[in-house]
């Protein structure tokens, strides 16, 4: 912007009130003055080529495309939003709005298709990442009641006019059990995908935490990273879906194992908790009495003050070919069991805290 009078040529400057104007010839970036009624008065050459290459302008003056003019208006000058031109799905344009004068704005563009394809790519990672994970804990959870299953069929067609009462009570004891086992986990994955109702049933976390061990061992003994678990009593049982709550612990132990190059030392500690902050007034169900803390420490780096309150956001991460996701689908499951997921201040190191509603565990 600079003082020129009122002479400037209008094909390359936009003039406006006290005889100032803006030179676009001039400015390296993708920068253009609209009218007030949508209208793309001048345009940089970096603006126009854009504009151009993705259909939306040809030339200056023309207006923008209805639908992108009503979504820059609802939006508060200076906040920046994202428009898909129509017939280019693939192409994504970023465009902020500043206001120049009464009658006229600055938008300044930029090209953010790249930036979605990457976010895509590390989206599909994930999620292929998590399927795989979950299919290896589903597969664990059913091939042992379907053995079970098996084999009492089995012995039964083999021996069953030999067997008293009491074995073959017993037998068909055992087919139920393992048949509940395969309901519970059809019913908790259903949940989890959203198809079926809610399940909140005692689990047993000793278990969770083996199943998870088991789920990670390879990535844990490439790493050389050494795992401890202590469980304190009356901290053995929560309530939810065992699911989710191994997809947590899933979570956050990939992101303790991931958190340097070198080995890592996590302990993973349990115990009686009171609601976790922010939840002291909350009503009590009488199925939850109490909360369990599980406390994720490793003796890592530890995360800089200024990223704290950012480790939740989704596709936020400091680590080299991560997603971001880990930590805020961690959270996001704890908050749907009642629960949730602190950051705690521990030194050295990093600590994250656990809240999940406790249980006496079945009866």
């Amino acid at each position: 912007m600079k003082a020129t009078g009122r002479e400037a040529a209008p094909h390359d400057a936009a003039e406006y009130h006290g005889g100032y104007s803006l030179h676009v010839e001039a400015l390296q970036v993708p920068l253009a003055v609209c009218s007030s009624q949508g209208s793309v008065q001048v345009a940089t050459p970096l603006a126009l080529e854009l504009l151009r290459r993705l259909s939306v302008v040809d030339h200056t003056p023309a207006p923008l495309p209805t639908e992108l003019w009503s979504l820059l208006e609802r939006t508060p000058a200076g906040e920046a939003v994202e428009w898909r031109p129509p017939g280019k799905p693939g192409d994504v344009l970023g465009f902020t709005r500043y206001a120049a004068t009464s009658h006229s704005y600055l938008l300044l563009m930029r090209e953010v298709s790249a930036k979605h394809v990457a976010l895509s790519e590390r989206v599909h990672r994930q999620r292929t990442e998590t399927t795989e994970r979950l299919v290896a804990s589903i597969a664990h959870d059913i091939r042992g009641p379907v053995a079970s299953i098996v084999y009492s069929v089995d012995f039964l067609r083999g021996r069953a006019r030999s067997l008293g009462q009491q074995m073959l009570s017993e037998t068909l004891q055992d087919i139920g059990e393992a048949s509940r086992r395969l309901q519970l986990t059809a019913d908790a994955l259903l949940d989890h995908a959203g198809l079926g109702p809610r399940v909140s049933v005692p689990v047993l976390l000793q278990d969770v935490l083996n199943r998870v061990r088991g789920l990670l061992g390879a990535h844990y003994r490439d790493g050389a990273h050494r795992l401890r678990v202590d469980i304190a009593p009356h901290a053995e049982w929560v309530r939810g879906n065992p699911v989710v709550i191994e997809q947590i612990f899933v979570n956050l132990l990939l992101n303790s194992a991931e958190a340097s190059p070198s080995p890592r030392y996590v302990i993973v500690t349990a115990s009686p908790s009171p609601p976790p902050p922010g939840r002291e007034h909350q009503k009590k169900r009488e199925e939850a009495p109490f909360y369990v803390c599980i406390r994720v420490w490793d003796d890592g780096p530890g995360i800089p003050a200024s990223f704290r309150e950012f480790i939740f956001d989704a596709f936020f991460t400091t680590k080299a070919n991560c997603t971001g996701l880990g930590l805020s689908i961690a959270r996001h499951a704890a908050e749907t069991l009642d629960g949730t997921i602190l950051l705690m201040d521990d030194e050295p190191g990093t600590s994250f805290a656990v809240y999940l509603p406790g249980c006496e565990g079945p009866r």
